[in-house]
């Protein structure tokens, strides 16, 4: 070999030794909407027990604006979005916005169509409310929360309302270590920067109407070079796969037609790698739909509800549940790899050839659920959390978390040993994993939370209203 030759592969080499050197382990990441694999269990992670407004707490900054999307880590960076408006957004309150309040108007003889007006002015915020809004993409030093840089990525007045409890910037970014993938919904759009804050690329769509202006939450899920985006609506639901480099579109499934009697989802996709096969698993109104790498139907379930939780994989079997606050209605299931066509449960029937086992009154509205310690941990929205065994369904325990009087949209986090449960009054439970009900602490940052954790490097991020918050052993 001539020296020239040796020379370029010393130099690839020594280019391949420092990327490696660059990329963070794994336990200092959390990639994207409820970490790795969608799981939202940190297993090696070991964080503190008890915190308050300043014990543990490694940093706290403000976050301007107003978003529910949740933080996410690679290794020395913290990226998150909001949106930021001068005129001030329609507050949200804690607790359940149930049909109490619609039963009430209806007694007193009000048309549907006053009904509809009320109940949109109290639950919601019309697109006719909102200012022009400023999409904000921020990265924060990991270390010391500083900012390291903001990106507008784009400046818009929206094109629909939303719920008083989503915002305007649900949506949690991702990252494969490449690029950041940022989306504020498919009425809004999808950027894509690289680490230090380069624009890529981008994609916009023609907005379409959301069920009951709720506004949009779906985050982006990225595996294998293809970015897969969920753009359930009213007139043209489909299920997207980009090219993760370039942007371009590489195939588009229609979800029309599939027997959902409402179109929109806010539910985030999963990537299923199992044993025989990797497919992309969605929830619609009605179903669990799940599909191949070219976005044709591998098998559905039919007789679900609301698609707002996000399923999950642990130790080869699906977990998949969907729910709503006060229907009777709310499924969680695990299902084995390998089916195909229509796997819905006959009445009666508790389990069939790829559905293992059949919770039917179980699952969250808002929160998706977890898997640790072989336990499976469903918590409603409304307080009560149910624990089951993984492999079986079959029931541990049921609680009220805190003996009642909690409400819950973040969705729960593990680690080592211990559940974190987020209370929407910013409030973290942490309980023993085990076959028992036992808390350990309760830690209240005394302000409003619904977005989800993250856990990366030793440390729980944690977003309330106003601020991020890293909190760990000192």
């Amino acid at each position: 070999m001539s020296k020239h030759a040796l020379a370029v592969v010393a130099f690839t080499l020594a280019l391949a030794a420092s990327a490696a050197a660059r990329e963070p382990k794994p336990e200092d990441t959390w990639p994207g909407f409820r970490g790795h694999a969608m799981t939202g269990v940190a297993p090696a992670a070991k964080l503190p027990e008890t915190w308050s407004k300043t014990q543990h707490v490694k940093w706290s900054v403000p976050i301007d604006g107003h978003g529910w999307s949740s933080p996410i880590v690679w290794g020395d960076r913290v990226f998150v979005t909001t949106a930021i408006s001068s005129r001030p957004f329609k507050k949200p309150t804690p607790g359940l916005y149930g049909n109490e309040y619609i039963a009430e108007m209806s007694a007193q003889g009000l048309s549907d169509e006053e009904i509809t007006k009320r109940s949109a002015a109290r639950d919601g915020e019309s697109s006719a409310e909102a200012d022009e809004i400023r999409y904000m993409v921020y990265a924060l030093d990991a270390r010391t929360g500083k900012v390291v840089w903001s990106r507008e990525a784009i400046r818009a007045t929206p094109f629909g309302g939303r719920h008083r409890k989503n915002t305007y910037a649900s949506e949690t970014p991702f990252t494969d270590g490449q690029r950041l993938y940022v989306s504020f919904g498919q009425n809004v759009g999808f950027f894509v920067y690289s680490l230090d804050g380069t624009l890529l690329w981008k994609k916009q769509w023609p907005p379409r109407p959301i069920y009951l202006d709720f506004g949009t939450a779906s985050s982006p899920i990225v595996s294998d070079g293809r970015v897969y985006l969920l753009q359930d609506n009213e007139e043209q639901p489909s299920l997207a796969a980009l090219d993760a480099k370039t942007g371009a579109e590489l195939w588009r499934t229609p979800r029309s037609g599939t027997g959902f009697p409402l179109k929109s989802s806010w539910m985030t996709p999963f990537v299923w790698k199992n044993e025989q096969r990797t497919e992309i698993v969605t929830t619609g109104q009605g179903a669990v739909v799940s599909y191949d790498l070219q976005g044709r139907e591998l098998w559905r379930i039919n007789r679900m509800s609301m698609p707002t939780a996000s399923p999950f994989a642990s130790d080869g079997l699906l977990y998949v549940g969907t729910g709503s606050q006060g229907d009777a209605n709310r499924p969680f299931l695990a299902v084995r790899p390998g089916g195909s066509g229509d796997l819905t449960l006959k009445p009666g029937e508790a389990s069939n050839a790829f559905v293992v086992w059949l919770q039917p009154r179980v699952a969250g509205y808002t929160p998706s659920a977890i898997v640790t310690g072989g336990r499976a941990f469903v918590v409603h929205d409304t307080g009560v959390l149910t624990v089951l065994d993984a492999k079986t369904g079959k029931l541990v325990y049921r609680v009220r978390v805190g003996g009642g009087g909690q409400t819950f949209s973040a969705s729960p986090v593990a680690a080592g040993n211990r559940v974190f449960l987020l209370t929407e009054e910013g409030v973290t439970f942490v309980l023993d994993s085990g076959p028992e009900y036992k808390e350990i602490a309760r830690n209240d940052l005394e302000e409003m939370s619904l977005a989800s954790p993250a856990v990366a490097g030793g440390a729980i991020y944690i977003r309330t209203e106003s601020k991020l918050y890293k909190i760990g052993e000192q």
